[in-house]
């Protein structure tokens, strides 16, 4: 017991500064971290029914709708009248949301060059191996 409570103290201090370091890459919006994983789940200009979106995002369409909900709201998507027998409403992101992404997208790029060009080359190389396992290990089990 007392091992997987130190896994868990490592599991926590990481989530705790990774979280942290995203914060600093939001492009200073006040978004949800649902919502910033939510931008990057649309295909650009391309409207897509909130199922794609969920499938794209891998939460249950009713997460979804609450996610498009707030992102309609805020003028970061859109979405469109149905047209067609489905009558299926879809939703894509605004000028305004991908400019979001862009930016959040371009500061996680310079965040990750800031931390990677730090990093001895061995410790690039643990890192590396690291992350692999650990996402092999999650993709296992999920």
């Amino acid at each position: 017991m007392k091992e997987f409570q130190s896994d868990i103290q490592i599991m926590e201090n990481f989530e705790h500064i990774y979280t942290q370091k995203l914060d600093d890459t939001t492009a200073g919006s006040d978004l949800s971290v649902s919502q910033i994983k939510a931008l990057f789940a649309f295909n650009d200009g391309q409207y897509l029914s909130r199922k794609e979106l969920a499938d794209n995002l891998g939460v249950k369409i009713s997460r979804m709708n609450t996610i498009a909900d707030s992102l309609i709201k805020d003028g970061i998507a859109e979405c469109t009248q149905p047209k067609d027998k489905s009558n299926q409403v879809k939703v894509r992101l605004t000028p305004q949301g991908k400019n979001i992404r862009e930016q959040i997208a371009a500061n996680r790029r310079k965040l990750a060059e800031i931390i990677y060009v730090r990093l001895s080359d061995k410790d690039k190389v643990a890192l590396q191996k690291s992350l692999d396992a650990a996402f092999k290990i999650l993709k296992k089990i999920s």
